[in-house]
């Protein structure tokens, strides 16, 4: 399962709207001139960390353009349409060819027949989106100095700051506006009584609200919370589930016979026993309220939520009795501070 964090708001989906637009007219250009046949990527999503900080991305298996929230925050409306279609040319050279060619000739030929200049460079919107921050950050200090108790020194600030906002198109009613990041924990044809405990379990210890859909027979589970919450979800997930196949192959490697799930249901009631006080947290609590009410404004505005209660069938004894102790040996606030830890 490929993991790419998302971010959502109002102004983020707008604008997501919009680049995927401006994508999808150039197909029907395309496919009018008889240059393609099918479409040129299967969707747009906006990510705040995307993979090596880059501004964006087209990645070739899935079809999918990623750009990043920071193009959107900082960069001008042109350089964010520029990055689209900088991206656009990379699914189209993928489509023509059959392969990425990086920034080759075709590559660049690819940009022309999108109207877009071929000395474009990211690095250059990087820069400007740089300069843009800076700007925002000298408005942050005036609007500081506003409130001083030298009236001439207020007022000279209030000035100075409108008249950057002005000439910048500045906002600063952007940053404050409500937005929450997504990301995908588990996908399948069916959660093991194991895997909700395991989902349980984070939502409890890092406040992130999650959900579980289904389309055509595939579940999936999405946590929702601020970026540094959602981080901490994959990252404890990852290394749970990682750590128990780990401990799971030795063991058969032993000659134990084990089932998976029940090691992982002794694994999580191990960790609840230790933190036993994270699921009534008050602060934890107002967290994961307030990421609930998040999604439910800004994601689910048309949808149904219901909530379900499972209970487990029952288990190997031993397999769960070796979960236990393995639980018990975990350093769990170890696991959510080494931020490059992989899933298997």
């Amino acid at each position: 399962m490929e993991r790419i964090i998302t971010a959502r708001s109002l102004r983020l989906d707008k604008a997501e709207s919009e680049l995927t637009e401006l994508g999808r007219s150039w197909e029907r250009t395309l496919i009018s001139k008889g240059i393609i046949y099918a479409p040129l990527f299967s969707a747009l999503i906006i990510s705040p960390s995307p993979e090596g900080g880059r501004l964006g991305y087209f990645e070739a298996p899935s079809r999918l353009i990623v750009i990043s929230e920071a193009v959107l925050d900082s960069a001008s409306a042109s350089d964010a349409r520029s990055i689209m279609l900088h991206e656009l040319a990379h699914a189209l050279d993928y489509a023509l060819h059959g392969f990425l060619s990086g920034h080759s000739p075709s590559f660049r030929e690819c940009c022309r027949m999108l109207g877009l200049d071929p000395g474009f460079e990211k690095s250059r919107v990087r820069l400007s989106a740089a300069e843009r921050n800076g700007r925002k950050d000298r408005v942050r200090k005036l609007l500081a100095l506003s409130s001083s108790p030298f009236e001439n020194e207020a007022s000279e600030a209030i000035r100075k700051a409108k008249a950057l906002m002005a000439k910048e198109g500045i906002d600063l009613e952007e940053d404050s506006e409500e937005r929450i990041c997504m990301v995908p924990l588990h996908e399948g044809r069916r959660f093991p009584f194991s895997i909700r405990m395991l989902l349980s379990y984070i939502s409890e210890t890092t406040g992130v609200y999650i959900v579980t859909s289904s389309c055509n027979g595939l579940k999936t589970a999405m946590a929702y919370g601020s970026l540094d919450e959602v981080e901490a979800s994959i990252y404890l997930y990852d290394y749970l589930v990682s750590s128990s196949r780990r401990e799971i192959a030795k063991l058969r490697g032993d000659g134990e016979r084990i089932s998976s799930d029940s090691f992982l249901q002794g694994v999580i009631a191990s960790l609840r026993e230790r933190t036993a006080d994270a699921g009534t947290d008050s602060a934890l609590m107002v967290i994961r309220d307030g990421n609930m009410r998040k999604a439910k404004s800004i994601v689910f505005r048309d949808a149904k939520l219901r909530t379900t209660r499972t209970r487990s069938r029952g288990g190997d004894a031993s397999s769960y009795g070796r979960g236990r102790s393995f639980g018990s040996s975990l350093d769990i606030g170890a696991s959510r501070r080494r931020r490059e830890l992989k899933s298997d």
